[in-house]
Protein backbone atom coordinates (compact mmCIF):
# COMPACT_ATOMS: atom_id res chain seq x y z
CA UNK A 1 0.00 0.00 0.00
CA UNK A 2 1.42 3.79 -1.00
CA UNK A 3 1.83 6.33 0.92
CA UNK A 4 -1.35 7.81 -0.49
CA UNK A 5 -3.66 5.23 0.04
CA UNK A 6 -1.89 4.60 3.56
CA UNK A 7 -3.71 8.44 4.48
CA UNK A 8 -6.64 7.95 2.11
CA UNK A 9 -7.50 4.82 3.96
CA UNK A 10 -6.88 6.69 7.73
CA UNK A 11 -5.55 3.36 9.32
CA UNK A 12 -3.60 5.90 11.55
CA UNK A 13 -5.71 7.88 12.64
CA UNK A 14 -8.14 4.98 13.42
CA UNK A 15 -5.47 3.82 15.73
CA UNK A 16 -5.10 6.84 17.20
CA UNK A 17 -8.74 7.54 18.13
CA UNK A 18 -9.10 4.17 19.42
CA UNK A 19 -5.42 3.90 21.41
CA UNK A 20 -4.73 7.26 22.19
CA UNK A 21 -7.35 10.12 22.22
CA UNK A 22 -8.28 10.73 25.73
CA UNK A 23 -5.27 9.05 27.54
CA UNK A 24 -2.44 12.44 26.97
CA UNK A 25 -2.40 14.76 30.30
CA UNK A 26 -4.78 17.32 28.09
CA UNK A 27 -7.81 16.03 25.79
CA UNK A 28 -8.69 18.63 22.86
CA UNK A 29 -12.81 18.68 23.10
CA UNK A 30 -13.03 21.33 20.56
CA UNK A 31 -11.48 22.73 17.53
CA UNK A 32 -9.66 21.74 14.51
CA UNK A 33 -6.07 19.97 14.44
CA UNK A 34 -4.24 17.92 11.72
CA UNK A 35 -3.62 14.44 12.28
CA UNK A 36 -1.62 12.90 9.37
CA UNK A 37 -2.35 15.23 6.54
CA UNK A 38 -5.74 14.89 7.68
CA UNK A 39 -8.52 17.78 9.25
CA UNK A 40 -9.57 16.66 12.47
CA UNK A 41 -12.30 18.58 14.10
CA UNK A 42 -13.61 18.09 17.56
CA UNK A 43 -16.31 18.87 20.10
CA UNK A 44 -17.47 17.30 23.35
CA UNK A 45 -20.50 16.64 25.64
CA UNK A 46 -21.72 15.58 29.08
CA UNK A 47 -24.83 12.87 28.61
CA UNK A 48 -26.40 10.86 32.11
CA UNK A 49 -24.96 7.61 32.80
CA UNK A 50 -28.65 5.74 32.02
CA UNK A 51 -28.64 7.42 28.74
CA UNK A 52 -25.36 6.12 27.74
CA UNK A 53 -26.93 3.43 25.33
CA UNK A 54 -28.62 6.13 23.40
CA UNK A 55 -25.24 7.56 22.19
CA UNK A 56 -24.37 4.60 20.68
CA UNK A 57 -27.19 4.39 18.07
CA UNK A 58 -25.48 6.12 15.60
CA UNK A 59 -22.24 7.55 14.67
CA UNK A 60 -23.05 10.88 14.24
CA UNK A 61 -22.57 14.29 16.85
CA UNK A 62 -25.73 13.88 18.68
CA UNK A 63 -24.57 17.05 21.34
CA UNK A 64 -23.21 19.70 19.18
CA UNK A 65 -23.13 23.35 19.85
CA UNK A 66 -26.47 23.85 19.88
CA UNK A 67 -26.77 22.12 23.27
CA UNK A 68 -27.40 22.93 26.62
CA UNK A 69 -28.81 26.89 26.47
CA UNK A 70 -31.74 28.18 28.01
CA UNK A 71 -35.02 29.05 27.02
CA UNK A 72 -38.71 28.48 26.60
CA UNK A 73 -40.31 25.01 25.32
CA UNK A 74 -43.75 25.01 23.52
CA UNK A 75 -46.20 22.08 23.49
CA UNK A 76 -49.40 22.79 21.67
CA UNK A 77 -52.31 23.68 24.32
CA UNK A 78 -49.71 23.97 27.22
CA UNK A 79 -48.38 27.01 28.36
CA UNK A 80 -44.55 27.52 27.40
CA UNK A 81 -42.14 26.41 29.93
CA UNK A 82 -38.82 27.87 30.38
CA UNK A 83 -35.82 25.75 30.99
CA UNK A 84 -32.23 26.68 31.89
CA UNK A 85 -31.35 23.71 29.63
CA UNK A 86 -33.61 22.87 27.23
CA UNK A 87 -31.91 19.43 26.52
CA UNK A 88 -32.12 18.23 30.24
CA UNK A 89 -34.59 15.75 29.59
CA UNK A 90 -32.51 13.85 27.33
CA UNK A 91 -29.80 13.74 29.93
CA UNK A 92 -27.80 15.83 27.74
CA UNK A 93 -25.35 19.06 29.09
CA UNK A 94 -22.97 21.19 27.30
CA UNK A 95 -19.25 21.65 28.83
CA UNK A 96 -18.85 24.39 26.34
CA UNK A 97 -20.98 26.87 24.49
CA UNK A 98 -19.78 28.18 21.38
CA UNK A 99 -21.18 32.04 21.25
CA UNK A 100 -21.93 33.83 17.92
CA UNK A 101 -22.77 37.27 17.83
CA UNK A 102 -23.89 37.28 14.13
CA UNK A 103 -21.01 39.01 12.55
CA UNK A 104 -21.24 42.35 14.86
CA UNK A 105 -18.49 41.13 17.28
CA UNK A 106 -16.59 37.68 17.05
CA UNK A 107 -17.37 34.56 17.83
CA UNK A 108 -16.02 33.19 21.10
CA UNK A 109 -16.01 29.76 23.01
CA UNK A 110 -17.09 29.48 26.69
CA UNK A 111 -16.25 26.82 28.94
CA UNK A 112 -19.53 25.95 31.24
CA UNK A 113 -19.69 28.12 34.36
CA UNK A 114 -20.33 24.77 36.64
CA UNK A 115 -17.22 23.28 35.90
CA UNK A 116 -15.23 26.40 36.06
CA UNK A 117 -17.07 27.37 39.35
CA UNK A 118 -16.65 23.36 41.68
CA UNK A 119 -13.18 23.56 40.63
CA UNK A 120 -12.80 27.70 41.15
CA UNK A 121 -10.71 28.69 37.98
CA UNK A 122 -9.96 32.18 37.19
CA UNK A 123 -9.20 33.26 33.72
CA UNK A 124 -5.65 34.79 32.52
CA UNK A 125 -6.53 36.86 29.60
CA UNK A 126 -2.82 37.19 28.71
CA UNK A 127 -2.64 33.15 27.97
CA UNK A 128 -6.34 32.50 27.32
CA UNK A 129 -6.30 30.04 30.11
CA UNK A 130 -8.00 29.33 33.26
CA UNK A 131 -6.48 28.36 36.57
CA UNK A 132 -6.72 26.61 39.89
CA UNK A 133 -4.65 27.53 42.74
CA UNK A 134 -3.13 24.85 44.42
CA UNK A 135 -2.30 24.25 48.27
CA UNK A 136 0.77 26.10 47.90
CA UNK A 137 -0.06 28.87 46.20
CA UNK A 138 0.78 27.73 42.71
CA UNK A 139 -1.58 28.49 39.90
CA UNK A 140 -2.24 25.41 38.01
CA UNK A 141 -3.01 25.44 34.21
CA UNK A 142 -6.31 23.44 33.71
CA UNK A 143 -8.00 24.72 30.26
CA UNK A 144 -6.37 26.94 27.76
CA UNK A 145 -7.90 28.20 24.66
CA UNK A 146 -6.19 28.74 21.48
CA UNK A 147 -8.63 30.44 18.93
CA UNK A 148 -11.64 28.04 18.78
CA UNK A 149 -9.49 25.10 20.04
CA UNK A 150 -10.23 24.35 23.69
CA UNK A 151 -7.24 21.61 25.54
CA UNK A 152 -9.00 20.36 29.40
CA UNK A 153 -6.63 19.07 31.81
CA UNK A 154 -7.43 15.27 31.86
CA UNK A 155 -7.44 15.05 35.69
CA UNK A 156 -10.12 18.16 36.04
CA UNK A 157 -12.34 16.48 33.66
CA UNK A 158 -12.10 13.20 35.71
CA UNK A 159 -12.87 14.74 38.49
CA UNK A 160 -15.65 16.67 37.40
CA UNK A 161 -17.41 13.43 35.59
CA UNK A 162 -17.13 11.53 38.75
CA UNK A 163 -18.63 14.45 40.90
CA UNK A 164 -21.84 14.76 38.35
CA UNK A 165 -22.07 11.09 37.69
CA UNK A 166 -22.08 11.89 33.98
CA UNK A 167 -20.12 10.06 31.29
CA UNK A 168 -17.78 12.39 28.92
CA UNK A 169 -18.42 12.15 24.84
CA UNK A 170 -15.33 13.06 22.68
CA UNK A 171 -16.96 13.52 19.02
CA UNK A 172 -14.26 13.28 15.78
CA UNK A 173 -15.16 13.85 12.58
CA UNK A 174 -11.59 13.58 10.75
CA UNK A 175 -11.95 14.27 6.79
CA UNK A 176 -8.59 13.53 4.33
CA UNK A 177 -9.19 14.97 1.25
CA UNK A 178 -6.85 14.92 -2.00
CA UNK A 179 -7.22 16.93 -5.60
CA UNK A 180 -8.24 14.58 -8.16
CA UNK A 181 -10.10 11.68 -8.69
CA UNK A 182 -10.54 8.58 -7.08
CA UNK A 183 -9.13 6.84 -10.54
CA UNK A 184 -6.59 9.73 -10.94
CA UNK A 185 -5.35 8.76 -7.45
CA UNK A 186 -5.03 5.59 -7.81
CA UNK A 187 -7.83 4.50 -5.05
CA UNK A 188 -11.33 3.50 -4.65
CA UNK A 189 -14.61 4.26 -3.24
CA UNK A 190 -15.16 2.51 0.07
CA UNK A 191 -18.08 1.75 2.84
CA UNK A 192 -16.50 0.97 5.85
CA UNK A 193 -18.30 -0.86 8.64
CA UNK A 194 -19.76 1.00 11.81
CA UNK A 195 -17.11 0.22 14.42
CA UNK A 196 -19.38 -0.59 17.57
CA UNK A 197 -17.49 -1.08 21.18
CA UNK A 198 -17.15 -0.59 24.80
CA UNK A 199 -16.17 2.72 24.77
CA UNK A 200 -15.99 3.98 21.21
CA UNK A 201 -18.09 3.88 17.71
CA UNK A 202 -16.76 5.19 14.60
CA UNK A 203 -17.22 4.08 11.03
CA UNK A 204 -14.55 5.43 8.22
CA UNK A 205 -15.93 5.97 4.21
CA UNK A 206 -14.21 6.80 1.31
CA UNK A 207 -15.30 8.82 -2.20
CA UNK A 208 -15.25 11.08 -4.40
CA UNK A 209 -16.60 15.00 -4.80
CA UNK A 210 -17.37 16.56 -7.51
CA UNK A 211 -16.94 20.48 -7.42
CA UNK A 212 -14.00 20.82 -6.74
CA UNK A 213 -13.09 17.33 -8.29
CA UNK A 214 -11.38 15.71 -4.82
CA UNK A 215 -10.72 12.47 -3.32
CA UNK A 216 -11.85 12.15 0.37
CA UNK A 217 -12.40 10.06 3.29
CA UNK A 218 -14.23 10.35 6.79
CA UNK A 219 -13.38 9.46 9.94
CA UNK A 220 -16.32 10.37 12.30
CA UNK A 221 -17.24 9.02 15.80
CA UNK A 222 -17.51 9.36 19.25
CA UNK A 223 -15.53 8.21 22.54
CA UNK A 224 -16.76 7.49 25.50
CA UNK A 225 -15.27 8.16 28.91
CA UNK A 226 -17.33 6.77 31.93
CA UNK A 227 -16.93 8.37 35.48
CA UNK A 228 -15.31 6.87 38.59
CA UNK A 229 -17.12 6.61 41.99
CA UNK A 230 -18.31 9.84 43.05
CA UNK A 231 -15.65 9.55 45.83
CA UNK A 232 -12.52 10.09 43.93
CA UNK A 233 -13.65 13.27 42.61
CA UNK A 234 -11.68 15.16 45.56
CA UNK A 235 -14.28 17.77 45.73
CA UNK A 236 -16.15 18.50 49.35
CA UNK A 237 -16.71 16.62 51.15
CA UNK A 238 -14.72 13.60 49.18
CA UNK A 239 -11.36 14.91 49.61
CA UNK A 240 -8.41 12.87 49.33
CA UNK A 241 -7.56 11.91 52.89
CA UNK A 242 -4.46 13.37 53.74
CA UNK A 243 -1.18 12.21 55.36
CA UNK A 244 0.89 13.33 58.42
CA UNK A 245 4.59 13.38 58.88
CA UNK A 246 6.34 11.94 61.78
CA UNK A 247 8.71 15.31 63.62
CA UNK A 248 11.74 15.18 65.90
CA UNK A 249 10.54 16.04 69.11
CA UNK A 250 13.90 14.67 71.00
CA UNK A 251 15.89 12.38 72.11
CA UNK A 252 15.94 9.31 73.89
CA UNK A 253 18.56 7.79 76.60
CA UNK A 254 21.29 7.02 74.05
CA UNK A 255 20.69 10.92 72.45
CA UNK A 256 18.85 9.09 69.49
CA UNK A 257 16.09 11.07 67.72
CA UNK A 258 12.33 10.42 69.08
CA UNK A 259 9.68 11.06 66.36
CA UNK A 260 6.01 11.36 66.40
CA UNK A 261 3.17 11.70 63.88
CA UNK A 262 1.99 15.06 64.05
CA UNK A 263 -2.25 14.04 63.23
CA UNK A 264 -3.34 16.27 65.98
CA UNK A 265 -6.03 13.91 66.57
CA UNK A 266 -3.89 11.25 68.05
CA UNK A 267 -1.86 14.42 70.18
CA UNK A 268 -2.77 14.76 74.08
CA UNK A 269 -4.64 17.92 74.85
CA UNK A 270 -5.76 19.70 78.13
CA UNK A 271 -9.22 17.57 77.97
CA UNK A 272 -7.76 14.50 78.64
CA UNK A 273 -7.23 12.96 74.85
CA UNK A 274 -4.43 10.70 74.29
CA UNK A 275 -3.19 10.94 77.37
CA UNK A 276 -0.12 8.78 76.81
CA UNK A 277 0.86 10.51 73.63
CA UNK A 278 3.00 13.88 73.44
CA UNK A 279 0.89 17.10 73.77
CA UNK A 280 -0.42 19.31 70.76
CA UNK A 281 1.73 21.93 71.60
CA UNK A 282 5.31 19.80 71.57
CA UNK A 283 7.81 22.27 70.46
CA UNK A 284 9.68 20.84 67.57
CA UNK A 285 12.82 22.95 65.89
CA UNK A 286 14.08 23.17 62.30
CA UNK A 287 16.69 25.39 60.76
CA UNK A 288 15.78 28.81 59.72
CA UNK A 289 16.49 28.02 56.06
CA UNK A 290 13.23 26.27 56.31
CA UNK A 291 11.87 29.85 55.87
CA UNK A 292 13.89 30.80 52.74
CA UNK A 293 11.11 28.84 50.49
CA UNK A 294 9.14 31.26 51.61
CA UNK A 295 10.93 34.81 51.89
CA UNK A 296 11.88 34.58 48.31
CA UNK A 297 8.54 33.98 47.16
CA UNK A 298 6.56 37.70 48.76
CA UNK A 299 3.95 37.41 45.65
CA UNK A 300 2.85 33.88 47.37
CA UNK A 301 3.75 34.14 50.83
CA UNK A 302 3.68 36.38 53.84
CA UNK A 303 5.67 36.40 57.00
CA UNK A 304 4.45 38.53 59.39
CA UNK A 305 6.00 38.45 63.49
CA UNK A 306 4.94 34.89 64.44
CA UNK A 307 2.96 33.96 61.53
CA UNK A 308 4.10 32.20 57.75
CA UNK A 309 0.78 32.45 55.10
CA UNK A 310 -0.06 31.32 51.76
CA UNK A 311 -2.85 34.19 50.79
CA UNK A 312 -5.88 32.86 52.54
CA UNK A 313 -5.10 29.44 51.84
CA UNK A 314 -3.62 28.58 55.04
CA UNK A 315 -1.73 30.06 57.88
CA UNK A 316 0.77 28.40 60.19
CA UNK A 317 1.82 30.21 63.46
CA UNK A 318 5.83 30.16 64.08
CA UNK A 319 8.44 30.89 66.67
CA UNK A 320 11.02 32.76 64.97
CA UNK A 321 12.58 34.71 68.10
CA UNK A 322 15.35 32.46 67.60
CA UNK A 323 18.99 33.04 65.62
CA UNK A 324 19.24 30.18 63.81
CA UNK A 325 16.18 27.99 64.64
CA UNK A 326 12.12 28.30 63.91
CA UNK A 327 10.04 26.37 66.13
CA UNK A 328 6.53 25.42 65.80
CA UNK A 329 3.95 23.15 67.78
CA UNK A 330 3.85 19.54 66.68
CA UNK A 331 -0.09 20.05 66.36
CA UNK A 332 -0.04 23.03 64.49
CA UNK A 333 1.74 21.03 61.78
CA UNK A 334 -0.60 18.58 61.59
CA UNK A 335 -3.54 20.62 61.54
CA UNK A 336 -2.53 24.15 59.61
CA UNK A 337 0.39 22.82 57.54
CA UNK A 338 -0.87 21.36 53.97
CA UNK A 339 0.88 17.98 53.49
CA UNK A 340 2.33 19.25 49.85
CA UNK A 341 4.73 21.79 52.51
CA UNK A 342 5.05 18.74 55.10
CA UNK A 343 8.07 17.02 53.64
CA UNK A 344 9.98 20.50 52.75
CA UNK A 345 9.56 21.09 56.66
CA UNK A 346 10.65 17.42 57.75
CA UNK A 347 13.90 18.35 55.60
CA UNK A 348 14.75 21.49 58.30
CA UNK A 349 13.81 19.52 61.25
CA UNK A 350 16.53 19.30 63.70
CA UNK A 351 17.16 17.73 67.48
CA UNK A 352 18.61 21.28 69.29
CA UNK A 353 18.62 21.88 72.77
CA UNK A 354 17.03 25.04 72.27
CA UNK A 355 13.89 26.19 74.20
CA UNK A 356 10.63 27.76 73.32
CA UNK A 357 11.30 32.09 73.06
CA UNK A 358 10.34 33.90 75.85
CA UNK A 359 7.79 35.76 73.52
CA UNK A 360 6.08 32.61 72.47
CA UNK A 361 5.91 31.49 75.95
CA UNK A 362 4.48 34.67 77.38
CA UNK A 363 1.87 34.90 74.62
CA UNK A 364 0.76 30.97 74.25
CA UNK A 365 0.95 29.98 77.80
CA UNK A 366 0.57 33.50 80.03
CA UNK A 367 -1.80 35.34 77.24
CA UNK A 368 -0.10 38.31 77.95
CA UNK A 369 1.36 40.71 75.12
CA UNK A 370 5.50 39.98 74.76
CA UNK A 371 7.80 42.00 72.44
CA UNK A 372 10.04 39.78 70.00
CA UNK A 373 13.66 39.83 71.01
CA UNK A 374 15.40 38.60 67.79
CA UNK A 375 16.57 41.82 66.38
CA UNK A 376 14.93 41.46 63.15
CA UNK A 377 11.54 40.94 64.06
CA UNK A 378 12.12 43.73 66.84
CA UNK A 379 13.29 46.10 63.45
CA UNK A 380 9.93 44.99 61.68
CA UNK A 381 7.77 45.71 65.02
CA UNK A 382 9.71 49.38 65.56
CA UNK A 383 9.43 50.41 62.16
CA UNK A 384 6.03 50.52 61.48
CA UNK A 385 4.88 51.40 65.10
CA UNK A 386 7.24 54.26 64.71
CA UNK A 387 5.53 55.44 61.42
CA UNK A 388 2.03 54.71 62.11
CA UNK A 389 2.83 57.24 65.37
CA UNK A 390 4.85 59.83 63.36
CA UNK A 391 1.81 60.81 60.76
CA UNK A 392 -0.56 60.27 63.75
CA UNK A 393 1.50 62.76 65.77
CA UNK A 394 2.37 64.80 62.82
CA UNK A 395 0.09 64.39 60.02
CA UNK A 396 3.13 62.74 57.45
CA UNK A 397 5.05 59.65 57.76
CA UNK A 398 8.60 59.58 59.18
CA UNK A 399 8.54 56.94 56.20
CA UNK A 400 6.90 56.99 52.61
CA UNK A 401 5.24 53.49 52.00
CA UNK A 402 7.32 51.68 49.63
CA UNK A 403 6.21 51.14 46.38
CA UNK A 404 4.86 48.33 44.49
CA UNK A 405 7.18 45.28 43.72
CA UNK A 406 9.19 46.72 46.82
CA UNK A 407 6.79 46.03 49.82
CA UNK A 408 8.53 42.62 49.91
CA UNK A 409 12.05 44.76 51.23
CA UNK A 410 10.71 45.84 54.44
CA UNK A 411 8.79 41.89 55.65
CA UNK A 412 11.32 40.28 54.37
CA UNK A 413 14.46 41.92 56.43
CA UNK A 414 16.21 39.28 58.69
CA UNK A 415 19.11 38.02 59.79
CA UNK A 416 20.56 36.29 57.11
CA UNK A 417 19.64 32.40 57.38
CA UNK A 418 23.21 31.56 55.72
CA UNK A 419 26.63 32.72 56.19
CA UNK A 420 26.64 34.24 52.21
CA UNK A 421 28.33 37.71 51.17
CA UNK A 422 25.13 37.22 48.46
CA UNK A 423 22.29 37.27 51.37
CA UNK A 424 24.23 39.62 53.18
CA UNK A 425 24.25 41.96 50.47
CA UNK A 426 20.49 41.99 50.07
CA UNK A 427 20.00 42.02 53.31
CA UNK A 428 21.81 45.49 53.43
CA UNK A 429 20.31 46.56 49.67
CA UNK A 430 15.96 45.98 51.38
CA UNK A 431 18.00 47.82 54.62
CA UNK A 432 18.40 50.75 52.45
CA UNK A 433 15.60 50.66 50.54
CA UNK A 434 13.07 50.67 53.93
CA UNK A 435 15.52 52.90 56.04
CA UNK A 436 17.08 55.40 53.69
CA UNK A 437 15.50 56.07 50.34
CA UNK A 438 12.32 56.02 52.15
CA UNK A 439 12.55 58.74 54.12
CA UNK A 440 9.81 61.06 53.36
CA UNK A 441 12.31 64.10 51.92
CA UNK A 442 9.30 66.25 50.83
CA UNK A 443 7.69 67.04 54.40
CA UNK A 444 11.39 66.68 56.27
CA UNK A 445 12.37 69.15 54.00
CA UNK A 446 9.37 71.57 53.91
CA UNK A 447 9.47 74.19 56.69
CA UNK A 448 13.50 74.33 57.35
CA UNK A 449 15.98 76.13 54.93
CA UNK A 450 18.13 73.69 52.89
CA UNK A 451 21.14 74.12 51.22
CA UNK A 452 21.20 73.30 47.18
CA UNK A 453 21.84 69.90 46.64
CA UNK A 454 20.65 68.48 50.22
CA UNK A 455 18.91 65.90 49.82
CA UNK A 456 17.57 62.14 51.95
CA UNK A 457 20.05 62.04 55.02
CA UNK A 458 21.00 65.71 54.86
CA UNK A 459 17.84 66.95 55.21
CA UNK A 460 16.79 64.61 58.16
CA UNK A 461 19.99 66.10 59.50
CA UNK A 462 19.43 69.69 59.15
CA UNK A 463 15.53 68.83 59.89
CA UNK A 464 17.02 67.48 63.87
CA UNK A 465 19.34 70.32 63.96
CA UNK A 466 16.18 73.03 63.39
CA UNK A 467 14.64 71.11 65.91
CA UNK A 468 17.14 71.53 68.59
CA UNK A 469 17.87 68.00 68.70
CA UNK A 470 20.63 66.89 70.87
CA UNK A 471 22.70 63.16 69.78
CA UNK A 472 21.61 63.15 66.50
CA UNK A 473 25.02 62.94 65.30
CA UNK A 474 25.91 59.04 65.60
CA UNK A 475 22.37 58.05 64.24
CA UNK A 476 22.87 60.25 61.22
CA UNK A 477 26.42 58.79 60.78
CA UNK A 478 25.01 55.26 60.79
CA UNK A 479 22.32 56.07 57.82
CA UNK A 480 25.51 57.48 56.12
CA UNK A 481 27.85 54.38 56.94
CA UNK A 482 24.81 52.16 55.52
CA UNK A 483 24.77 54.22 52.74
CA UNK A 484 28.01 53.72 51.55
CA UNK A 485 28.18 50.08 52.46
CA UNK A 486 25.21 49.27 50.23
CA UNK A 487 27.01 51.54 47.87
CA UNK A 488 30.44 49.86 47.93
CA UNK A 489 29.31 46.37 48.42
CA UNK A 490 26.22 46.23 45.77
CA UNK A 491 26.41 49.20 43.41
CA UNK A 492 29.94 48.56 42.31
CA UNK A 493 32.29 46.00 42.52
CA UNK A 494 34.28 45.69 46.18
CA UNK A 495 37.62 47.12 46.58
CA UNK A 496 39.35 49.22 48.65
CA UNK A 497 35.99 51.24 49.60
CA UNK A 498 34.23 48.52 50.38
CA UNK A 499 37.23 47.24 52.72
CA UNK A 500 37.20 50.25 54.95
CA UNK A 501 33.19 50.89 55.21
CA UNK A 502 33.30 47.35 56.64
CA UNK A 503 36.18 48.19 59.19
CA UNK A 504 34.04 51.14 60.19
CA UNK A 505 31.50 48.09 60.81
CA UNK A 506 33.43 45.87 62.24
CA UNK A 507 32.85 43.45 59.91
CA UNK A 508 33.89 39.74 59.67
CA UNK A 509 34.78 37.65 57.43
CA UNK A 510 33.17 34.79 58.47
CA UNK A 511 30.29 35.63 60.69
CA UNK A 512 27.29 37.59 57.89
CA UNK A 513 24.32 36.64 60.66
CA UNK A 514 26.43 38.59 63.07
CA UNK A 515 27.21 41.02 61.12
CA UNK A 516 23.62 41.84 60.16
CA UNK A 517 22.80 41.36 63.32
CA UNK A 518 24.91 44.66 64.60
CA UNK A 519 23.80 46.96 61.88
CA UNK A 520 19.75 46.04 62.61
CA UNK A 521 20.60 46.60 66.26
CA UNK A 522 22.10 50.08 65.31
CA UNK A 523 18.92 50.53 62.85
CA UNK A 524 16.38 49.93 65.97
CA UNK A 525 18.43 52.46 68.25
CA UNK A 526 17.98 55.15 65.50
CA UNK A 527 14.13 54.44 65.50
CA UNK A 528 14.49 54.52 69.12
CA UNK A 529 16.04 57.97 69.08
CA UNK A 530 13.49 58.93 66.62
CA UNK A 531 10.94 57.36 68.83
CA UNK A 532 12.21 59.70 71.23
CA UNK A 533 12.24 62.87 69.64
CA UNK A 534 8.92 62.74 68.27
CA UNK A 535 7.68 62.40 72.64
CA UNK A 536 9.53 65.29 72.54
CA UNK A 537 7.99 67.92 69.62
CA UNK A 538 4.47 66.44 69.80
Amino acid sequence: MGELEELYFQKENEKIVRNELGKGQWIQVSGKKIINHADATFWCGLVKVDKVDTVFRDVGWDIDNRIGYPGFLYDEGDDSQYYKNCNEDEGKEALLYERDYYGIKPSTIEVAEEFRLINNLYYEENDKSYYSIKEDGQCDQAVRIEGNAVFIKLNYLMRYIAAKQMALVLFFDIRFEVKGSLEENGLKEFYGKDIKEKNIFYSINGGELSFPRKSFSRLLGKKVFMPRDKKTCGYWPFEKERKYVDYIIGSDEYGEPITFNSNPDKLGNYFGGNPTAPHYLTPVFFKKDVLHKYMSEPSRFTIKDGYLSCGYLWGLSIDVDHKDYVMVYLGDLGRDLPECEQDHWKSYNVLTDEKISKSSFMRDFMNVASSPEIADVKFRNKYKSLNDKWEKELDWPLFNPLADGDEYNLENIRIPLSQSQEEFDQQVLALNKTLVDSLNEKKIGKDITLQDGMKGISKLEEWLRNKNCNGFEKHISFLRDLQELRSAGTGHRKGKGYIKISEKFGLSDTDKKSDFEGILKEAIAFLDYMESILESIA
